[in-house]
């Protein structure tokens, strides 16, 4: 589902645009409370006799929206240069939020393939095609990442790998088969507790989520346990702690750049190659000290934001193929 900030808020975290204001809006409406987009959107009829439909929606573990579900006329631009009007996009009217407020943003868009979705709602002028890169540093990067939709997402050129995804549960998943640390590969047993994202989503072993919504990769403990092995034995730097004691493996160098071994990611028929862009983030409030994006998972296996930065990632949702291609997103 999307949502953004609006007026009057009650519990809202800064953002440089201003609010949204509903009765400034001439296209603006509430969802009906005794609709069936209410139910089918995981609403709740409001209890305050307004037939308002409520919601309230947690993510990232400690964040969260609650409001009132809405629908508008959103405008977007074309590559005609040529503005398109999209009517009645259903979306969460903000009025009760948390938020990570190190990041510039006013809102969650979903791009999943659950009803409330941009791409659901989007999906019959888009053909189930989207796109994005994503620049890095983005609390502080002057340049914006991207979204492209349609015959406009096309990942193209001769770098471009491909591989088939799956959809579910509204997420989509792609098959993990290995990884190596430069020129080590991991041993393939590191892949045996796999079995835990199968219990929790339903698919077979070794299935990666694809999230723009999480920062870190997650993966398997074991397989975490020989990745930080490997990256530990190559780096050959004494490892600093993490200030905020969240991130296992840390390193201090001068500058907000760090030299790394490559990281690359096998999946079925693609290859991706992580760099230290990809694979470390700066501790909060310490611009030096660098610690590995990567966190042991009991649970489910994830290929985070930070993974996916400076690459053009596009979805084709009819051939259920994700491909990546190594790209400048802050010129893209």
């Amino acid at each position: 589902m999307c949502y953004l900030l609006c007026t009057p808020c009650t519990k809202c975290f800064p953002q440089k645009q201003p609010l949204f204001t509903p009765n400034k809006s001439s296209s603006y409406k509430v969802v009906a409370g005794n609709s069936k987009a209410c139910k089918s959107l995981g609403g709740t009829p409001s209890t305050s006799g307004d037939n308002s439909c409520r919601y309230s929606l947690s993510y990232q573990v400690k964040y969260h929206s609650r409001g009132v579900l809405s629908s508008d006329t959103i405008t977007m631009k074309t590559t005609s240069g040529a503005p398109t009007s999209l009517p009645n996009m259903v979306f969460g009217c903000g009025y009760d939020n948390s938020a990570d407020t190190s990041v510039d943003a006013s809102g969650v868009i979903g791009l999943g393939v659950g009803p409330g979705s941009l791409i659901t709602q989007m999906n019959s002028i888009i053909g189930g095609k989207f796109s994005y890169c994503l620049v890095p540093n983005a609390h502080s990067n002057p340049k914006p990442s991207k979204m492209h939709f349609g015959s406009r997402a096309a990942v193209t050129g001769a770098s471009v790998v491909t591989t088939a995804m799956q959809i579910v549960k509204n997420s989509y998943a792609v098959s993990l088969k290995g990884i190596s640390v430069g020129t080590t590969r991991l041993a393939a047993s590191t892949l045996s507790d796999f079995p835990y994202s199968s219990k929790i989503f339903g698919f077979s072993n070794q299935k990666m989520i694809i999230d723009t919504g999480t920062i870190a990769t997650h993966i398997p403990v074991k397989l975490y346990e020989s990745l930080e092995a490997a990256m530990r034995k190559q780096m050959n730097m004494d490892v600093h702690p993490d200030p905020e004691s969240l991130q296992r493996l840390c390193y201090k160098t001068p500058g907000r750049s760090i030299l790394a071994p490559i990281v690359t990611l096998y999946f079925a028929g693609a290859n991706v190659k992580l760099y230290p862009v990809n694979t470390f983030v700066n501790a909060s409030n310490s611009k030096d000290v660098h610690c590995l994006a990567f966190q042991p998972d009991k649970r489910v296996a994830i290929l985070g934001n930070l993974a996916q930065v400076n690459f053009l990632v596009g979805f084709d949702l009819g051939r259920k193929l994700v491909s990546f291609k190594q790209t400048d997103c802050t010129i893209q």
